[in-house]
């Protein structure tokens, strides 16, 4: 795209605009450009001069344009009142579609227009970082941004079965009488979190004095998984039969991601999860049960991803689709598709009410709860007598689950559950040599996948190899 073209006369126009409402010379947005340079996708500092000329001649490379409008806040109110809209600018120089009126058609297209490259953009970074290199990553944009960083690996598993689940990741601000950082007001720190999938952590702070200290106001805590994260698939092509298996639940309590993780891992196939992908769009992935929604409806049948598996939890029965979670809203769903639904028990229900998604320190009283209690129960009960008035093909298996507070128990039952779902795979008539892809997962993540194999070998799971045994 030519600097002349009429796409860079908005963009000048747009810039101009929005630098004189946010009152930002061109020092300043230079600063604050190069403040996020990787983003940015700069091979060099930009400095007020080039400021100036992109205000009237030259243009910037494309990739900043998503920095650019976050810095100035641009949206579609002219006034600068309206939310940070990241499809403002691309949108006002022809780059995307015209943005319908209506504001849920609006999300609808820009879902439909990004989703399959978000996903591409998201596995070729995944394929090239690790979640150690994440971990480094985020301490690195934390000490550039004048913030304390502590890291404390978490080892985790079915008792007698270790693994290095994730990290813990304690950010702080150096002076003590300060509160918690928040990310947000740190780009570069955001993105980093962002990049490396990492959630807002429950655990104990890094040096507590208390076995069970909620988290300080001072302490911004978070966790790298090093399972349960989005990965990228390892065999070429999709096995007979199975193109793809989704993982669903109305909380997070059974695990969901995990149990994704590893079924994922064990057939070769990539994972992903349909909060990470909301969060690539709306940032905040514990307030976008609508768009995950969407996402997972996509999946069903219009974009169903082969060679994946994807988990999907949350407020999950769709209000305009009434066959939800295991039909699209046209009642489509794609042929051959292995649909889990992981059911938990009151106790797990009731202990998603107490602790709510991203919600740091104690749980809230049972009497406190009732009403988000009842509405859990009222979304399970839909949905396993969905799940049993389905006719046809449609490959939907049921599993319970039970509520454990103690980790090594719950990691036990996301385990069982890989098992039973590999089981059920080849209960279907799938079969599969996949010896190669578990040797390359030994050497390329040898702190988890030894220990799943380990287990799964030890429970005379399918697919998995006896020479993955415990040697006794």
């Amino acid at each position: 795209m030519a600097a002349h073209d009429a796409s860079w006369d908005i963009f000048r126009s747009e810039l101009k605009h929005w630098m004189e409402l946010r009152r930002y010379t061109n020092k300043a947005l230079a600063d604050a450009i190069n403040a996020d340079a990787d983003d940015a996708g700069l091979s060099a500092p930009i400095t007020e001069q080039i400021i100036k000329r992109w205000r009237h001649s030259t243009s910037p490379p494309l990739q900043s344009l998503k920095v650019i409008g976050r810095i100035l806040g641009m949206s579609n109110d002219p006034a600068g009142n309206a939310p940070y809209d990241p499809t403002y600018l691309p949108r006002a120089m022809g780059i995307l579609e015209a943005a319908p009126e209506h504001s849920e058609l609006i999300e609808a297209a820009y879902r439909l227009q990004t989703i399959r490259a978000k996903i591409t953009d998201a596995q070729s970074t995944l394929a090239s970082a690790t979640a150690d290199e994440g971990v480094v990553n985020i301490v690195r944009r934390a000490m550039e941004s004048g913030l304390g960083a502590a890291v404390l690996p978490v080892f985790e598993g079915p008792r007698g079965y270790p693994m290095h689940v994730s990290d813990r990741i304690d950010l702080r601000e150096p002076q003590p009488d300060r509160p918690a950082p928040k990310p947000i007001d740190h780009p570069g720190l955001a993105d980093a979190l962002q990049d490396s999938f990492a959630v807002v952590s429950r655990r104990t702070p890094r040096f507590a004095v208390a076995a069970d200290a909620a988290p300080p106001v001072t302490l911004s805590p978070w966790a790298v998984q090093y399972v349960g994260r989005p990965r990228p698939g390892i065999v070429h092509r999709p096995h007979d039969g199975v193109p793809a298996v989704v993982i669903t639940s109305v909380t997070t309590t059974p695990w969901t991601d995990d149990v994704g993780a590893l079924v994922a891992m064990v057939l070769g196939y990539g994972f992903t999860t349909t909060r990470e992908l909301a969060r690539e769009l709306v940032k905040d992935p514990y307030r976008s049960d609508h768009l995950r929604n969407d996402i997972h409806d996509n999946f069903l049948s219009a974009a169903t991803p082969t060679r994946r598996v994807w988990s999907h939890h949350g407020s999950i029965l769709s209000g305009d689709n009434p066959y939800a979670p295991f039909r699209d809203a046209q009642g489509r769903v794609t042929n051959q598709l292995v649909q889990i639904c992981l059911v938990e028990d009151d106790a797990s229900l009731l202990h998603t009410a107490q602790f709510p998604p991203g919600r740091l320190g104690g749980g809230r009283p049972v009497d406190e709860v009732s009403s988000e209690f009842d509405e859990l129960r009222r979304q399970r009960d839909t949905m396993v007598a969905r799940a049993e008035e389905l006719t046809g093909n449609v490959r939907v298996f049921s599993l319970p689950v039970t509520f454990s507070p103690e980790p090594d128990e719950r990691w036990l039952q996301v385990f069982r559950c890989t098992l039973a779902v590999l089981q059920i795979i080849a209960g279907l008539g799938i079969d599969g040599d996949l010896r190669d892809v578990h040797d390359r997962l030994v050497r390329s993540d040898p702190q988890v996948a030894p220990q799943v194999l380990r287990w799964l070998a030890d429970h005379d799971a399918p697919f998995v190899d006896p020479r993955y045994r415990t040697r006794r």
